[in-house]
């Protein structure tokens, strides 16, 4: 009876072992923090170097110091940064890249974009990247009816005329940043980048300012706050994207010209 004893002893602490070995499914952590997973959605963030500020890759602004990091959502339904090395840089987008993620911009862009990768669990992770000349800022919070953050849609800036003067493409966490001309007087959203949008979004319209736009009407566009060069503007309020989950469909576009 001793002997089996021991045996099942000796057994429990090898179980025990690889259990803690394994990570267990990982523990979650506040935004900032590390887990070990395992993570039901994975992604590429960039924010501002030593601060949790969330960015547009594609708009980087020159002399700009820029972490990338992985961040996972994990079981705990918290998004932790994953630890990663062996961070890459492709194309020239007008600065270089350290391989624990850290992007210096150049003090002049390069007028071209070029691609971030890094590799996790035998899967490449990558997003585009761009450097660009702040002129005008436009800053602002895009989100939908849920409140999630609305990422990967982008925002067009138009000039008077109609035509799109700048893209910016919504972060992560749901912050707007991009740099557009004074020129640009409105601004639309597309839902290119992020297709097929339907099963997350329930239509191409987004509310704004008390009013409802339609991005299948070219003419249904949003106004922008007054624009100047060196200066940054405040969108008048969040950009606001209609949940297939809020189970409603949203009203006629009444913001159109």
């Amino acid at each position: 009876m001793k002997h089996n004893q021991v045996i099942a002893g000796i057994l429990f602490v090898l179980f025990m072992l690889v259990i803690t070995a394994c990570g267990g499914g990982g523990t979650g952590g506040t935004d900032g923090s590390t887990s070990g997973g395992p993570y039901t959605s994975i992604r590429v963030e960039a924010v501002i170097e030593g601060t949790s500020t969330s960015i547009d890759p594609t708009n980087i602004f020159t002399n700009e110091h820029i972490q990338f990091r992985l961040t996972g959502v994990d079981i705990n339904s918290t998004r932790v940064v994953i630890p990663t090395s062996g961070w890459t840089l492709s194309g020239n987008p007008g600065g270089s890249i350290t391989t624990t993620g850290l992007f210096t911009a150049n003090a002049s862009p390069s007028g071209s974009s070029g691609t971030v990768s890094v590799n996790f669990d035998f899967t490449n992770y990558s997003t585009s990247v761009r450097v660009v000349t702040a002129d005008a800022v436009i800053v602002g919070v895009g989100r939908t009816t849920t409140g999630a953050p609305a990422r990967g849609v982008q925002i067009l800036a138009l000039n008077g005329a109609g035509n799109v003067v700048a893209t910016g493409t919504i972060s992560s966490t749901g912050a707007i940043r991009m740099s557009a001309p004074p020129t640009a007087v409105r601004f639309t959203t597309s839902f290119t980048a992020i297709d097929p949008g339907p099963t997350f979004f329930y239509a191409r319209q987004f509310a704004y300012g008390g009013k409802d736009f339609s991005t299948t009407i070219a003419s249904c566009t949003a106004p922008l706050p007054v624009l100047t060069s060196g200066v940054a503007s405040n969108l008048a309020t969040d950009v606001v994207f209609y949940a297939n989950s809020s189970g409603f469909p949203p009203p006629p576009p009444d913001g159109c010209q």
